[in-house]
């Protein structure tokens, strides 16, 4: 596939457009990463990589409590109220 056949970078259901200003050195740069991509536009870009940021912070946060957990056994109940917690925090945070 060439650089020329642009493809749909968007799922079928999206339809949210964000408005962003970038300095032409940023566009240039976007677009370019695009296409390495193999992303039609520097928005496909940028909406992967945001998504890509998302599923790293929430790895890092998963981890951060597992390696807190590490630091800090305890027993089995308050293992339990945390995990419970943590559970709670995330639903709360994907909740629209």
């Amino acid at each position: 596939m060439g650089f020329w056949d642009s493809q749909p970078s968007y799922p079928q259901n999206a339809d949210c457009r964000v408005s962003v200003k970038a300095t032409t050195y940023q566009k240039g740069r976007w677009e370019t990463a695009a296409r390495l991509k193999g992303l039609a536009t520097a928005g496909a870009f940028l909406a992967w990589a945001g998504d890509m940021v998302l599923a790293l912070q929430r790895a890092y946060e998963d981890q951060s409590h597992v390696h807190y957990d590490a630091l800090h056994p305890e027993g089995f109940a308050e293992e339990g109220k945390r995990k419970e917690e943590r559970a709670r925090e995330r639903e709360r945070r994907e909740a629209p």
